[in-house]
C-alpha cells in the first residue's frame, strides 16, 4: 500500500516511495518506523478508546488524501494546523523540523533547553519546548499590516519571543519598551539588527563627540591640569573669563550630547526595529516569486554580529586612542 499522499503524524514529513512505514494495528495510522520506535506507540493512541480510525477520521473522509496534504498535526499537543503555519496555534511548538532545536537524545529526554534570550537551562519536561517561541500568539495572527506573527518570527531570528511581545504592545497600545542594549551600545545595536544607516549615523555621532571632546581638552590643557575644586573656586570667584566659561560649556555640551544619543537609542530602538521589520518583510514578500519564503525571510532578517562587533571595536579603539593621546601629552 502506498502512503505518499499522507504525512507522518510524528515528524510531519510526507511519506516518500521506499520509506520504512509502520501501520498502527488499531487505527491504521502510518508512521515512519523510526518515529514509531521513538514514541513506542501510535501517535493517536489516546484516541483509540474513542474508536478513532485513521482511514475514516474527520480529516480523512472521502477527500481525506487532499485534506491531509493541507494540514499538519502538532507533534507535541496533536492540534491540527494549516500546512503553512510555522508554529502550533495551540502550544506554540515548531511544526517543521528546521524550526526545532536539536535538543532531544534517543530516549526523548531534553538535554538542553533555551529561554527567550537563547540561554541554556537544565530544566524542562521531556520532549517539550523550553518556552513558547511565539509568546502565546498564533502564527496566523496579524502583528502589522499584511505581516503575520509567523513571518515576523522568521525575520527576527534571535530573541523572537521578546520582540514579538514588544511589537504586539506597539501595535495594540502604541507604546514600546526601553532597550538597555541599544542604550549601552547605541550604533552597534542598530547595525546588529541590520538597521545599517541609522547604526552608522549614530556611531559617527558618538565618534564625533569623542574626538571633539578630546580636541577641546588638547586646545585647553588647563582643563586637565586644574583640580576640580580649584576650577569650582575660580568660577565662584569670578576669575573665569568668557573664553573659559565657553570651554566649560562646550565640554558639558559634549557630555550631554553623548548621553542624549544613548537615551535616544534606548527609547527609540524597539520602535525603529518594528518599522524596519515591517518594511523589509513587505519588500521581501513583494519581490518574492519562487522558492521558500521562510528561508528568504530568515536570510534577509536575523542579525549581523560580525559587523556589530567590528563597529563597536572601532569605536572602542578610537576612544582609547584619544585617552592615551591626552595622557601622553599632559
Amino acid at each position: 500500500m502506498e502512503f505518499t499522499q499522507y504525512t507522518c503524524p510524528v515528524c510531519n514529513r510526507q511519506f516518500e516511495n521506499g520509506d520504512d512505514v509502520v501501520v498502527c494495528p488499531d487505527c491504521g495510522a502510518p508512521h515512519h518506523r523510526s518515529c514509531y520506535e521513538q514514541t513506542n506507540r501510535c501517535f493517536y493512541y489516546d484516541r483509540h478508546a474513542q474508536g478513532f480510525d485513521f482511514g475514516h477520521s474527520d480529516s480523512d473522509n472521502e477527500n481525506g488524501a487532499e485534506d491531509n496534504l493541507h494540514v499538519i498535526h502538532c507533534p507535541k499537543c496533536g492540534k491540527e494546523n494549516e500546512k503553512t503555519a510555522f508554529f502550533c496555534g495551540g502550544c506554540g511548538f515548531p511544526l517543521h523540523d528546521e524550526d526545532r532545536q536539536p535538543q532531544e537524545n534517543a530516549a526523548g529526554q531534553s538535554n538542553r533547553q533555551q529561554n527567550p534570550q537563547g540561554m541554556p537551562f537544565g530544566f524542562g519536561t521531556s520532549g517539550a519546548a523550553a518556552f513558547d517561541p511565539l509568546a502565546g500568539m498564533n502564527s496566523e495572527e496579524d502583528i502589522a499590516d499584511n505581516v503575520k506573527v509567523g513571518e515576523m518570527a522568521k525575520f527576527i531570528g534571535k530573541s523572537t519571543p521578546y520582540y514579538l511581545m514588544v511589537f504586539h504592545r506597539i501595535k495594540q497600545f502604541g507604546s514600546g519598551r526601553f532597550s538597555f542594549s541599544a542604550f549601552l551600545f547605541s550604533g552597534a545595536f542598530f547595525v546588529y539588527r541590520k538597521m545599517y544607516v541609522l547604526g552608522i549615523i549614530l556611531s559617527l555621532l558618538m565618534i564625533g563627540v569623542t574626538v571633539g571632546s578630546t580636541a577641546l581638552m588638547m586646545s585647553n590643557p588647563w582643563m586637565l591640569t586644574t583640580e576640580y575644586a580649584d576650577m569650582l573656586a575660580n568660577f565662584n570667584n569670578g576669575e573665569f573669563g568668557a573664553g573659559e566659561l565657553g570651554v566649560l560649556a562646550a565640554s558639558a555640551g559634549f557630555n550631554v550630547l553623548r548621553f542624549g544619543i544613548m537615551l535616544f537609542s534606548g527609547f527609540s530602538a524597539n520602535r525603529f526595529y518594528y518599522r524596519h521589520c515591517v518594511k523589509r518583510i513587505h519588500q521581501i514578500k513583494a519581490a518574492h516569486r519562487d522558492g521558500d519564503l521562510n528561508k528568504t525571510l530568515e536570510t534577509q532578517g536575523g542579525v549581523n554580529l560580525p559587523m556589530a562587533i567590528s563597529l563597536f571595536a572601532s569605536f572602542a579603539v578610537i576612544h582609547e586612542l584619544c585617552n592615551i593621546y591626552l595622557i601622553t601629552q599632559f
